[in-house]
């Protein structure tokens, strides 16, 4: 059916009702709820399962108090670099366990970033349930999943078909990137979930314009700004899809919305946007002129004079221009935000990908982080769905609406491959999963008796998916595709979240607890909690080196001896912190412990933490080859070996 044959057949005035909505599943089986469901619980209890087994991770430390912070201080500036939606709604039924707050104090010092220090002294308050907070701060990121595979199935349904739906339902509900984050504390999966609400707001608001459509749609679209500022792009890409739209049918229907109505309703959808922004701020310092704001990146203040040193340099390139005197319709805190995870972006950092180091980032490094962490199975239906797209073959709709699904796509992976002051995380471009799922799910076409062949090439890979997907369970975060190796050999392509960021620690307790003989323990935990936490004593491995700014008391670098276990992320060479077992927290430099990939692990903790068993010659073959001295006696050493 022509676009224009869609408009004539639509009866009435151009507004959304529940029927009009509900048009597409009007021939849906009663059997597809059943079948959406079960998807759906299998879901839940593959992230349930999760929940329970692996440890906080790294930035969730620091969403969980500074969730806590907002909704007791009443203050936003702890992890200022994202909003506060998420965290929120995560830690309040934590708030009903009534946690010990009192190591928790935010400050408003744009340089420090105060949920770290804090995250650690919360676990020490809270320490004998501190997991159960864990687990149950971790139940929102269910409801966000759920919410986003639903969303996935009715707009696959509205522009293809059911069968359709339930495809890219399959494709949300069993992909290890939506599992691995659906079951944190962190904004990434209420941001791609929120982003994907947003869009199909708008779609079908272009779809029956009215005024209600537009206000439910700028609500969405404000609540979107609120988990995560990736989405602002959406300010952008709005304006383009209406143009486009109009365009689309302007010789289709001539009774669709007028251009100066649909300006109006813009208009409604950009303030109802900036009040939800104000009010999940508390519209805390909203509208101070933008002269008044002191900033760090040099986007928003500038280059900083010459003689400025420090690392964080307060300035504003607008305090002497007429743009200083205007107000800035956004909390003070929002902005901070941006202007804060700017900085991060433009001061740098090294950055690994496939063995090598590097200050910076690769604009590919996205697409190679996707290439390997997808299964190869939606890989695959992907690329065929944008081909089906690109030839407008099986599913002949609009043009206009294949581009709700691919510029989103497009534009976030521009976006994020265009910051290469560091690639650490494949999470950034996680809000292009649900369109990406969408663009594949029109092969549903295909599940059909008259094209069984070719329905059954997409059943297989769609199972092949699953299968790949199940068979690493609970370990997700940890996901790599056959391609790549699996996650056995993750390490070699991807380190820091994309496949280790302190989530196997209590797999390693149970390793300890069944071999006590693995005693003391040398172990470099990636982490920003103690590990002492969940019972695990310790002391750090000797460093690979001595250096002036390190001290790890060590009276002598290079391998000795002993048990060790240690976080991939230290052995392919990255800097980081680690508790010392005596309390504190030491700076890891890079390289220090890349020693230890001459030994080969006696067991691994989940895919992250390796665990080491070195003897006294396999010490000195290792030193000798360094250019160490020999070892000749240890009291650590041990021939116990599990």
């Amino acid at each position: 059916m022509s676009f224009a044959q869609q408009f004539k057949e639509n009866k009435g005035p151009r507004i959304a009702s529940l029927g009009q909505v509900a048009q597409s599943l009007h021939f849906m089986p009663k059997s597809v709820p059943v079948l959406i469901t079960i998807i759906l619980l299998i879901h839940v209890a593959l992230l349930l399962d999760c929940m329970g087994k692996n440890f906080v991770t790294v930035d969730e430390a620091g969403h969980l108090v500074a969730g806590i912070s907002h909704w007791t201080t009443g203050t936003y500036s702890m992890y200022r670099v994202n909003p506060p939606l998420p965290r929120m709604l995560a830690v309040l039924p934590v708030l009903l366990l009534h946690p010990n707050t009192q190591g928790i104090q935010p400050t408003p010092a744009l340089g420090e970033r105060a949920e770290w220090r804090c995250a650690n002294q919360f676990a020490l308050d809270n320490a004998s349930r501190y997991l159960d907070i864990l687990f149950v701060a971790r139940l929102a990121g269910i409801l966000w999943s759920c919410l986003g595979g639903w969303l996935v199935f009715r707009w696959a349904s509205d522009l293809y078909s059911y069968r359709a739906g339930i495809l890219g339902l399959v494709f949300w509900c069993f992909d290890p990137n939506i599992l691995a984050n659906a079951q944190m504390v962190t904004p990434d999966v209420p941001a791609t979930v929120a982003g994907l609400a947003a869009m199909y707001c708008f779609w079908r608001y272009l779809r029956w314009p009215s005024w209600n459509l537009a206000l439910i749609a700028g609500l969405v679209l404000g609540i979107a700004q609120l988990t995560k500022f990736t989405l602002l792009y959406l300010y952008a890409l709005w304006p383009l899809l209406w143009l486009l739209y109009r365009w689309q049918i302007r010789t289709a229907d001539t009774s669709y919305v007028s251009f100066w109505v649909q300006i109006w309703h813009g208009l409604l959808m950009a303030i109802v946007s900036l009040v939800i922004i104000n009010l999940g701020y508390e519209c805390q310092e909203t509208c101070n002129p933008l002269g008044k704001y002191v900033f760090v990146s040099r986007t928003l203040g500038g280059e900083p004079s010459p003689d400025v040193t420090h690392a964080i340099a307060p300035i504003n390139r607008f305090r002497d221009s007429w743009l200083g005197s205007l107000p800035v319709p956004v909390p003070a805190e929002f902005l901070a935000g941006i202007d804060r995870q700017k900085f991060d972006f433009e001061r740098g950092w090294h950055s690994y990908l496939r063995g090598e180091w590097r200050y910076g980032g690769w604009w590919y490094y996205y697409l190679y982080g996707l290439a390997v962490k997808m299964p190869l199975g939606i890989i695959s239906l992907i690329v065929c769905g944008l081909i089906a797209t690109l030839v407008r073959y099986p599913c002949r709709i609009p043009t206009v609406d294949e581009c709700f699904l691919w510029l989103p796509v497009l534009i976030v992976l521009v976006l994020v491959s265009s910051q290469t002051g560091f690639n650490h995380h494949l999470r950034y471009v996680l809000p292009i999963f649900p369109f990406a799922f969408l663009g594949a799910s029109k092969l549903a076409y295909f599940l059909s008796f008259q094209h069984w062949k070719t329905g059954f090439i997409v059943l297989l890979l769609a199972m092949w998916s699953m299968t790949s997907t199940l068979l690493i369970h609970p370990h997700y975060l940890s996901y790599f595709n056959e391609a790549a190796g699996g996650a056995e050999n993750g390490h070699y392509h991807l380190i820091d979240s994309n496949i280790d960021w302190g989530q196997d620690l209590l797999f390693l307790k149970a390793w300890l607890d069944q071999y006590s003989e693995a005693r003391p323990l040398g172990l470099a935990y990636y982490n920003v909690v103690d590990p002492r936490i969940v019972g695990i004593c310790f002391t750090l491995p000797p460093p690979g080196q001595i250096t002036g700014a390190q001290n790890l008391d060590a009276s002598e670098p290079g391998p000795r001896p002993g048990y060790y276990a240690l976080d991939v992320n230290f052995i392919r060479g990255s800097s980081f912190i680690a508790a010392d077992g005596k309390g504190r927290f030491r700076h890891i430099p890079m390289h220090q412990y890349e020693y230890f990939q001459h030994f080969q692990p006696i067991a691994k903790a989940g895919y992250s933490i390796y665990i080491y068993h070195i003897t006294l010659d396999e010490a000195n073959r290792v030193r000798r080859a360094l250019g160490l001295p020999l070892l000749r006696d240890v009291n650590i050493f041990t021939e116990n070996k599990p």
